[in-house]
C-alpha cells in the first residue's frame, strides 16, 4: 500500500465525526477496507449507531497478539480555537490536523493497515494477530468491556494499544514534571542532552493508573432565603462533607514504585437554582486516578463509610453513586512484546532512544482487558503526541508511516 493510500485512510477516519457516538460508521468503513483485501471481520453492534469491530489473521498455531484501538473521540471544544475544521482532516507542513488525529485515529489506521499489509504480503503468521476496534473508550471503556465479556481477550497473550505515546523533544521536561507521568532518572538525563536533529520521542507505556469516577448528591430542604432556618442547605452540607472527603484522601499514603500515589481531583460542584431560595439539591463529581496498592473497591468502601457517617447526623442526606471504575494496568517490563518492540524501534522510528518505558496517570481500554485476563502482557504504543483533547490536534505523518512499519515488524517477530 503506498503512502497516499495510507494517508487517505487516516483522513477518512478523521472526517467521520465520532464524538461519543456514531462509531458504527468507522466500523463499517474498516470492515469494507478489510474485505477489499480478503480479510473477514465482525461488526459487533453494542448500541444503535455504535459498533465495535473484530478481525484476525494467522494460522492459529502459536501465540496470540492483538492490536487494539478506539473509534470515538472527545468533543472538539470551541470551534473558534481551531485553525482548521476539526472534522475535516487537513494536511499542513507534513502534519494532519483534526479531532482524533492523535487520539487515536492515527493509531487505529496504522494498526489496520499493518494487518492488511501483512495479509497482502502473505507473511507467515504462526499464531493469531487480532484487531479490536472499540466504542466509547473516552467516557466509559464500554466497548472494551463488552468485547472482554464476550471472550475476545481470554486467549490473548499480549495486546498493543495504539494510543499516542509520543512527546516532542522540547516538551519532555514539562511532560515529566506534570505530576502524572513517570520514567527513570536515567531516561530523563538522556533526554536532557538529545541531539537537536531529533523532534520526537515515543515511549512504551507498561503501566498506567486506573480511574474511579463517582458522584455525591446532597438532598436538603427548600425555603425562602428570608427564613433560612426553615430550610436545609444542600450546598452547606455537601461542602462540609467535601472537606472531610478531601482529608480522607490526604490520609491515603499508599504508593506504587512506578505509578506514584493516588490522584484525587474533585472537578464539578454544583447546587442551587436561584438567589432567593435555600438550595435543596447539590452534587459533586470526582475522578480518582488509582493504583494497585489502594484498589478501586477499597476507595469505594471508604467513601461509603464516610457518607454513612454524615447521614447519621441531623439534616444530612447524602448519596454516593459510582459511575465508572477501571482498574490500574501493569505489565512486566521484561515481557516478550516489550523486548521485541524496543528491538525494532531503532531502525523503524529513528529517534533518540529506543522506546524507553514510562508510566502514566491516564487510563485506557487496557483496564478492561487486563481485568478480564490478568495474565495479559499489555502495552500502550502508538503514533501521535501530547495534543490529544486539545484544539488543533495533529499527528506528524513521518511518525504515522513509521508506526505502520513498526507494528508489522513487532507482529512478524512475535508470531514467527
Amino acid at each position: 500500500m503506498d503512502q497516499a493510500t495510507q494517508l487517505d485512510i487516516l483522513k477518512h477516519l478523521i472526517n467521520i465525526k465520532t464524538v461519543a457516538d456514531n462509531e458504527a460508521e468507522v466500523a463499517l468503513y474498516l470492515q469494507q477496507l478489510l474485505k477489499d483485501h480478503g480479510i473477514k471481520s465482525q461488526v459487533i453492534e453494542q448500541f444503535p449507531g455504535r459498533s465495535n469491530l473484530v478481525a484476525e489473521i494467522g494460522d492459529g498455531n502459536g501465540p496470540k497478539l492483538a492490536f487494539s484501538g478506539h473509534e470515538d473521540t472527545v468533543h472538539q471544544g470551541n470551534d473558534a480555537d481551531w485553525q482548521t475544521p476539526p472534522f475535516e482532516a487537513t494536511v499542513k507542513d507534513n502534519n494532519v490536523y483534526g479531532r482524533g488525529a492523535t487520539d487515536m485515529k492515527s493509531g487505529l489506521a496504522a494498526q489496520v493497515i499493518a494487518l492488511i499489509e501483512l495479509a497482502d504480503s502473505k507473511t507467515p503468521i504462526h499464531g493469531t494477530l487480532r484487531f479490536l476496534a472499540t466504542i466509547s473508550e473516552e467516557l466509559t471503556q464500554g466497548g472494551a468491556n463488552y468485547l472482554s465479556q464476550k471472550g475476545y481477550v481470554d486467549d490473548l497473550d499480549a495486546v498493543i494499544l495504539g494510543e499516542p505515546t509520543g512527546v516532542p523533544i522540547a516538551d519532555t521536561k514539562r511532560y515529566f514534571n506534570s505530576g502524572g507521568n513517570y520514567t527513570s532518572a536515567e531516561v530523563s538525563e538522556q533526554l536532557a542532552s538529545v541531539d537537536s536533529r531529533y523532534h520526537n520521542q515515543h515511549f512504551i507505556v507498561n503501566a498506567h493508573k486506573g480511574a474511579f469516577i463517582y458522584t455525591v448528591e446532597s438532598f436538603g430542604k427548600a425555603a425562602h432565603s428570608s427564613t433560612p432556618n426553615l430550610g436545609i442547605s444542600a450546598i452547606d452540607n455537601l461542602f462540609e462533607y467535601r472537606m472531610a472527603e478531601k482529608n480522607l484522601f490526604a490520609n491515603f499514603i499508599e504508593k506504587d514504585p512506578e505509578l506514584g500515589g493516588t490522584i484525587y481531583t474533585p472537578d464539578i460542584f454544583r447546587g442551587g437554582q436561584q438567589v432567593n431560595s435555600i438550595p435543596d439539591y447539590a452534587y459533586q463529581k470526582v475522578m480518582v486516578r488509582t493504583i494497585p496498592q489502594l484498589s478501586n473497591d477499597t476507595i469505594k468502601e471508604a467513601l461509603q463509610d464516610l457518607v454513612d457517617q454524615f447521614n447519621q447526623r441531623k439534616g444530612f442526606n447524602l448519596k454516593l453513586t459510582v459511575t465508572f471504575s477501571g482498574n490500574p494496568v501493569k505489565s512486566d517490563a521484561t515481557s516478550k512484546v516489550i523486548k521485541i518492540a524496543r528491538s525494532k524501534a531503532s531502525a523503524d522510528l529513528d529517534e533518540p532512544l529506543a522506546l524507553p518505558l514510562i508510566q502514566i496517570s491516564m487510563g485506557t481500554d487496557g483496564s478492561q482487558y487486563q481485568h478480564r485476563n490478568p495474565n495479559l502482557d499489555l502495552i500502550v504504543l502508538g503514533p501521535g503526541n501530547n495534543t490529544a483533547h486539545q484544539a488543533n490536534e495533529f499527528v506528524d505523518l513521518d511518525s504515522y508511516y513509521r508506526f505502520i512499519r513498526l507494528y508489522q515488524d513487532i507482529a512478524k517477530e512475535y508470531l514467527q
